[in-house]
């Protein structure tokens, strides 16, 4: 049965994170993603990790890596990127994940103003907006040129 292999994911805080591989695997097991249910669950496992790269232990590295490959296999199967329009890009993933052009600014950690602004087009990113947005998003920074 597929839901079987599945375990709770609840999001958490990094610090109360398993440090071990196995650990990890009791909260989310990875494996190939085969539908929305999976693709949520996934993003929802990794969540927690997203921004601390540099202070992950390698059990940590480990796993952020085995789902985000599992993740990106089923983007690139099943999500159709915008290509070429950075604003486009933004405004698909903000839709994607039920965000805001308000929920963008705090993102950003930026003021209201910001995110509104970006996804009408009439700011452009910066190089640290794109990299926090990637890495927010476990996306290539290129998606967002």
């Amino acid at each position: 049965m597929k839901t079987a292999t599945r375990t709770s994911a609840s999001p958490g805080s990094f610090a109360s994170l398993p440090k071990d591989y196995t650990g990890l695997c009791l909260r989310y097991v990875p494996r190939p993603l085969h539908d929305a249910a999976d693709y949520a669950a996934a993003r929802q496992a990794i969540e927690p990790l997203l921004g601390f790269e540099d202070r992950l232990n390698a059990d940590q590295t480990d796993y952020l890596e085995a789902v985000s490959s599992f993740i990106e296999a089923y983007d690139e199967t099943r999500v159709k990127w915008p290509k070429g329009n950075p604003v486009a890009t933004l405004q698909f993933l903000l839709e994607q994940h039920d965000l805001s052009a308000a929920d963008l600014s705090r993102i950003l950690g930026s003021d209201r103003s910001l995110g509104p602004k970006l996804v009408r087009g009439e700011r452009r990113l910066t190089v640290d907006h794109i990299r926090t947005l990637a890495r927010r998003f476990n996306i290539e920074p290129g998606s967002l040129l």
